[in-house]
């Protein structure tokens, strides 16, 4: 079976705590992604709505919730509803700051019909990483 995980790296001059404030509270996830009502909390579902529109952008239930370090949470959204994922993030310090490492898996069964919405997808993390580098 092939492996169709989007996997992407990211380095921000920022403290573990601080860049887990970023995956994790309201305000501060509406700078970069989506907003959800209330901070992801550990074995709670969420959903994140879009900041201009409100609309529900995505939802899911947080899975693993290890402050400062490592965030999983099963992922689905609006144009595939259907279709759930697993977004998996790792935090790591290193000198200088802090090495995101995003893995966003769950596409194996999708086929090249879906693949659209995986390079959308990919699209999409980079767009939202750009907004938290400038968010900083």
């Amino acid at each position: 079976m092939t492996n169709n995980d989007i996997v992407k790296t990211l380095f921000l001059p920022i403290a573990p705590k601080a860049a887990w404030a970023y995956l994790t509270e309201p305000d501060k996830l509406a700078k970069w992604f989506h907003a959800p009502k209330v901070a992801l909390a550990d074995g709670a579902d969420y959903a994140l709505h879009g900041r201009d529109s409100g609309d529900k952008m995505c939802w899911g239930t947080v899975t693993t919730m290890t402050p400062h370090s490592h965030l999983t949470y099963t992922f689905s959204i609006t144009p595939a509803p259907d279709l759930e994922t697993v977004v998996d993030w790792t935090l790591e310090e290193v000198a200088g700051g802090t090495k995101i490492t995003l893995r966003h898996s769950g596409f194996d069964g999708v086929g090249a019909d879906g693949f659209g919405l995986i390079m959308a997808l990919d699209n999409g993390w980079e767009k939202h990483f750009g907004e938290l580098r400038e968010a900083l």
